[in-house]
């Protein structure tokens, strides 16, 4: 039985040249798993909390200086709570289990494509349930070693999950690159393929656009979501 309870507990507002920005710390509680916990900002992780090795694993984006020292601390005394919750909601022996949903992928460069300019392809894979999820890289059919894979799934308001993962590479005209995703609710892995268009025009922008509206909607659409306590500020 399959039950869970998530609490977006705390925010922060950080004004930047007259942009907002959004901060926020997730917790989801399940029966059967160790509890997850995720700090993210305007939609992109910044830590989530490893607690079979008692820490917490940072995206290597984010300058140490600026590493919560008791972030690991303050991930235990959650998981503390969640333990609580579970105990205080009994899940429902007659309700269903939740079904299993396959993941929708969409592969997109960060930048403009340049060709010998360093840029980052994002694999965005949403909508997907249970939150388990294998992502492999290749080029040109070869496969790749990612060097941080920071690929920790978040909470989708409607119970299902998505997850960032980011490849880092050259662009060179003619080059086949595919995001490969590992699912139990497919039947055989599933690749969207990316091929290095020097000439062609930049649709990264839209795609932003489009993902920014989707974490937007995740914000409002957590107000109403049963057993969402707290709130994230903007």
């Amino acid at each position: 039985m399959y039950f869970k309870i998530i609490l977006i507990l705390s925010g922060a507002v950080f004004i930047h040249a007259q942009r907002s920005h959004e901060l926020c710390q997730s917790f989801g509680c399940f029966d059967s798993s160790d509890t997850q916990l995720t700090v993210t900002h305007d939609g992109e992780e910044i830590y989530y909390a490893d607690f079979k090795k008692g820490l917490v694993v940072w995206n290597s984006k984010i300058p140490t200086t600026v590493h919560v020292p008791h972030a690991y601390k303050i991930a235990l005394h959650y998981r503390m709570v969640c333990r609580g919750e579970l105990a205080r909601y009994k899940p429902d022996k007659s309700a269903t289990t939740k079904t299993k949903e396959p993941p929708e992928i969409i592969i997109y460069p960060r930048d403009e494509v340049i060709e010998d300019e360093e840029n980052t392809l994002i694999c965005f894979i949403n909508h997907f349930f249970p939150p388990s999820i294998n992502i492999k890289w290749t080029k040109n059919d070869i496969e790749l070693t990612v060097e941080d894979p920071f690929d920790k799934c978040i909470n989708n308001p409607d119970g299902t999950f998505h997850v960032f993962s980011y490849l880092n590479f050259v662009p060179t005209e003619g080059d086949i690159y595919g995001c490969t995703v590992e699912h139990a609710s497919l039947e055989k892995p599933q690749t969207k393929f990316w091929e290095a268009d020097i000439n062609q025009t930049n649709i990264s922008p839209a795609v932003f656009c489009g993902l920014g509206l989707f974490l937007g909607l995740l914000g409002v659409a957590a107000g109403t979501f049963f057993f969402v306590k707290g709130k994230c500020i903007s």
